[in-house]
């Protein structure tokens, strides 16, 4: 009988024994598994930088916007030979001449249908049938008749059986995204008034962007974390909340060079959040009979500048004024010469416009003062990835909007005077349900706020883009996808163990066996001397273990020493790219690349060990069932 004790020492002197063999199974095997504990140890300091982070802006949120478009589609083209359609346009255009001569009739307007509004239905030549002409298809008429075809094939999301399976989505209302059909809301450069020229442009003002700014309205709990100071605000100013990279613009602070030190961008990030209160922009809304009115006289103003040298023309009987570049106010009357005829004319005109429903309205405009009282993140994509910093930025962002937004606090709007938030501007959720209705792309969004991060990510799957038109997209922080990430991480380190796993199964097994095989002569020694199959196996099964907490503390330190490499290489760039990617109000925080908190490290020391004496069963059985005798016969 072989004691405990014996055992560690026989099995410890068979370490030294081979100890070129024992040091590269050691190593081959240490560093194999040190990788995987280099992976652990850095996904855990990224993981708690990441949670220590998330306690500023949205990111401890798990807020998403539900959204369905109206993807329903009727095409005029398409159906111009369909004699219910066909049908339908042919009632319209009856309708409208019908509107059109009464109306023009009761207020002395020439009104000629055949040349204004000619018949869009024609007859096709090869089948004798009527059809909307290839003329038509472009028209008003066969648009409008075509828009309300579609609206009807559309259902508008039901916001309460959508989140019907989550138990904790709470619908965050107060949101509005100031994008109007009505009108233009246009950033006023160097505060003076700017008018869009064509419908593209026009358009291209309602979408926003990097370099065109928006206004929009949120939930008061949504900008609370990004505000600053609040004091700032003066007299008939709106308060907003800006991002970082838009700040910087308006406060005329030329980006830094790619190749700053880390200094120097927490220094701009000082200086910004120090500086958010001087930040302001104007905005002017006219809605289209202001427009209509701004363009008419600017290109008069422009007609009467062409001739100024002309004696042969003539001054416009009503001449209009401009206002003040910087007032965003009315177009007024300077002067008006006109006839009472012509006056008269005009009202029967403008009479004749109204009830034919062709009218734009009385012209209103506005001008809105904005001042920062806030800053966030940048969403992810305002810049390409060029270094770590960056890609934290990127990855770990707490935004409210892309581009150049201001977000409007709903709570602090509610307390400005009614003349300065104008309805047409800042009607917020009419309908009580917390939507917001984006009519330049037929869409209801809904702002909804899980508790439970599980069923945030459920409804991020439930995302149809395809199928229904129902999208679901993160808002305000990427933690669902940093979380989904964790599980990723889980699922690769289990499939990189069971792969390192088998290969060290591999090593350790061959050199047990072969360190088995070495010692038949010994272990014949001491059979012949009383020892048990049993002490041999234990000789043997300590000499494994052994083995195998070599290799696992010497994993340990291969992999403690790429994550420190890793920490010293990248934790101060890290740092700066989370900061500013929180706007972070604690400039205390670190990011770090090394965590030793994670509970995989010692089910990885567990694995090693296992696998050591797992590598041992088949040479220490095989080894105790050979005869002592001719083991010891075959030596000589």
């Amino acid at each position: 009988m072989i004691r405990f004790r014996d055992s560690i020492l026989l099995a410890h002197t068979k370490l030294r024994t081979h100890k070129i063999r024992t040091g590269i199974t050691i190593g081959v095997a240490g560093i194999l598994f040190g990788v995987i504990f280099s992976g652990v140890f850095v996904a855990q300091g990224i993981f708690e930088s990441v949670e220590r982070f998330s306690r500023e802006g949205l990111a401890s949120r798990s807020i998403v916007v539900i959204g369905k478009y109206n993807n329903s589609f009727f095409s005029s083209y398409e159906n111009a030979t369909d004699e219910s359609f066909v049908l339908e346009v042919k009632q319209a255009h009856q309708d409208l001449v019908g509107m059109k001569t009464a109306a023009a009739k009761k207020y002395n307007i020439d009104y000629d249908a055949k040349s204004e509004d000619p018949s869009p239905i024609e007859i096709d030549k090869n089948t004798g049938r009527e059809r909307v002409s290839e003329v038509a298809l472009g028209t008003e008429l066969v648009e409008e008749v075509a828009n309300e075809r579609q609206a009807a094939l559309f259902e508008p999301l039901a916001i309460e059986a959508f989140l019907n399976p989550y138990k904790s989505a709470t619908v965050l209302k107060g949101n509005k995204r100031v994008q109007l059909t009505d009108g233009l809301l246009l950033p006023m450069e160097n505060g003076k008034e700017k008018h869009a020229e064509d419908s593209q442009e026009q358009f291209r003002y309602q979408m926003g962007g990097d370099d065109i700014p928006i206004v929009q309205v949120l939930n008061a709990s949504v900008t609370k974390p990004f505000i600053i100071n609040q004091d700032t605000v003066k007299e008939g100013e709106l308060p907003g909340v800006v991002s970082f990279r838009y700040a910087e613009k308006l406060l005329g602070l030329e980006p830094l060079a790619k190749d700053s030190t880390n200094d120097q961008k927490l220094a701009r990030l000082g200086e910004v959040r120090e500086r958010v209160g001087d930040i302001t922009a104007s905005f002017c809304y006219r809605n289209e009979a202001s427009q209509l009115l701004y363009g008419q006289a600017a290109a008069q103003q422009a007609d009467i500048e062409r001739n100024e040298t002309n004696a042969a023309y003539s001054m416009p009987s009503l001449l209009y004024a401009l206002p003040a570049e910087d007032s965003c106010g009315p177009v007024t009357i300077a002067e008006d010469t006109r006839t009472q005829a012509e006056k008269q004319a005009a009202a029967n005109l403008e009479a004749y416009q109204k009830e034919i429903g062709t009218h734009p309205g009385e012209p209103k405009q506005h001008k809105v003062m904005l001042r920062a009282i806030g800053l966030s993140g940048d969403a992810p994509g305002a810049q390409m990835s060029s270094g770590v910093s960056d890609m934290v930025v990127g990855l770990l962002s707490s935004w409210l909007y892309y581009g150049a937004t201001w977000s409007i606090p709903a709570d602090l709007l509610a307390e400005v005077p009614a003349e300065l938030r104008p309805e047409a501007l800042f009607a917020i959720d009419p309908s009580g349900n917390g939507g917001i209705k984006n009519d330049i792309f037929s869409r209801d969004e809904y702002m909804v706020e899980f508790g439970d991060k599980d069923e945030a990510r459920i409804a991020l799957q439930r995302s149809e883009l395809t199928s229904g038109g129902v999208s679901v997209m993160p808002f305000g922080s990427g933690m669902l996808v940093i979380d989904q990430m964790k599980q990723w991480f889980l699922t690769g380190l289990m499939y990189a163990l069971a792969v390192v796993g088998g290969i060290a199964l591999i090593i350790l097994a061959s050199l047990i066996g072969r360190m088995v095989s070495d010692g038949r002569r010994e272990s014949a020694v001491f059979r012949a001397i009383g020892a048990k199959r049993i002490d041999i196996g234990a000789i043997y099964g300590m000499y494994a273990l052994l083995l195998s907490l070599r290799v696992a503390f010497f994993a340990l330190l291969v992999g403690l020493a790429i994550a420190l490499a890793t920490e010293v290489w990248l934790s101060a760039e890290a740092t700066v790219g989370a900061r500013l990617a929180y706007a972070a109000i604690d400039t205390s925080k670190g990011f770090h690349f090394i965590g030793i908190g994670s509970w995989y490290i010692p089910v990885m020391l567990g694995i090693i060990v296992v696998t050591g004496l797992l590598a041992s069963i088949i040479p220490i059985f095989l080894g105790s069932r050979r005869n002592p005798i001719n083991d010891m016969r075959d030596d000589t």
